[in-house]
């Protein structure tokens, strides 16, 4: 079994600064007022706050990032344009059901008379999607006396979800280009062409648990002209690479209804109804809990103490001021039974 990381939340936050692409190749952005992004460390070419679009129900793109509420007249297209290069965008559904797809097509310009890097994302194309999911927050269950009470509250609002986002939510979610077409990290665009991503996105939180109904944030984006790395740096340089970036925001709006979804405050409800865990629980004072972890994973078949299918994971890591030890729970994501719970106890080493 693949332990999970147990970092904080504050260091899980910090990762998501940088974006691991390969064992040596990490890619951080530069002068991204508007995106709200930071330059790599060290990085001493700082560009102007680069504009953003975002859809919104106007055929005209606003320059600033905004959280607009979607509408059936919302726009399909979005363009965005800095020193010549551009980032346009069409979605083909801006309106879907759960479990549908709506399709992104993204195409980076280059309108200069100079070829300009790129980088490429896992699967190829110059472009990245990422959605951003709203979980199930309500029903939001009963309420606990004690350390019971404590352990709720303990994972709602300081526990890990998924990437080391919290556990509320959103679920952030990375979209690949189709047809996958593996190759070098970084592509040249020529004076005058373009190229195109398609990039699908199935209205699902996770496999098998569709996207509940509602506005779904996203964000295209492409990162160009790289400002360091090992061409200006020793060549063993593995530091992260910087680029400038165009982005696109927008919001995809979900119709319709699904199954229903047992809310987050009833997934940990069904583990504090178990008396074993309280009873574990309850040995330690709550200032020896290290890591919470709420994540809703899918697996294609059963792994170690996964189910096949969609499930809620809860874990608690005792490990401040104590030897490590932890209870893993598997619970049902529709009627949040508990199909699983899982002791490390002292000693534990995994």
């Amino acid at each position: 079994m693949t332990m999970r990381n147990t970092r904080s939340r504050s260091d899980a936050a910090g990762r998501l600064e940088r974006m691991t692409l390969s064992p040596a190749v990490v890619l951080a952005f530069v002068g991204l007022t508007f995106a709200g992004c930071v330059a790599s460390p060290g990085s001493t070419d700082a560009s102007p706050g680069l504009p953003t679009s975002s859809l919104v129900g106007s055929a005209t793109p606003t320059r600033e990032s905004q959280s607009p509420e979607p509408s059936a007249s919302a726009s399909t297209s979005l363009e965005t344009e800095v020193d010549g290069y551009s980032l346009s965008m069409t979605v083909d559904h801006p309106t879907l059901a759960p479990g549908a797809t709506a399709t992104v097509k993204a195409t980076f310009h280059n309108g200069t008379k100079s070829s300009i890097d790129y980088y490429v994302p896992w699967c190829g194309g110059p472009a990245s999607l990422e959605v951003q999911i709203p979980l199930p927050t309500e029903p939001s269950g009963r309420t606990w006396p004690g350390i019971a009470g404590q352990f709720k509250q303990y994972v709602l609002n300081e526990g890990n979800g998924a990437a080391g986002s919290p556990a509320l939510g959103p679920f952030a979610s990375s979209v690949t280009a189709k047809p996958c077409e593996r190759g070098n990290f970084e592509a040249l665009l020529r004076p005058g062409e373009s190229v195109t991503s398609s990039l699908p996105w199935k209205a699902e939180i996770v496999s098998g648990i569709p996207a509940l109904a509602g506005p779904v944030p996203f964000t295209v984006h492409v990162a160009y002209d790289r400002q360091n790395g090992p061409d200006s740096d020793a060549p063993d340089y593995k530091g992260p690479l910087t680029y400038k970036r165009l982005m696109v925001n927008g919001v995809l709006k979900i119709e319709g209804t699904a199954r229903k979804l047992a809310g987050l405050g009833e997934v940990i409800d069904s583990m504090l109804a178990d008396a074993k865990f309280t009873k574990w629980l309850a040995e330690d004072p709550q200032s020896t809990w290290g890591t919470a972890n709420l994540l809703l994973t899918s697996q294609p078949k059963a792994q170690g103490i996964l189910p096949a299918g969609p499930s809620w994971e809860l874990d608690l890591f005792k490990e401040i001021g104590v030897p490590r030890h932890w209870a893993i729970a598997i619970i049902d994501p529709f009627d949040a039974s508990v199909l699983s719970v899982t002791y490390c106890n002292v000693p534990c080493d995994h």
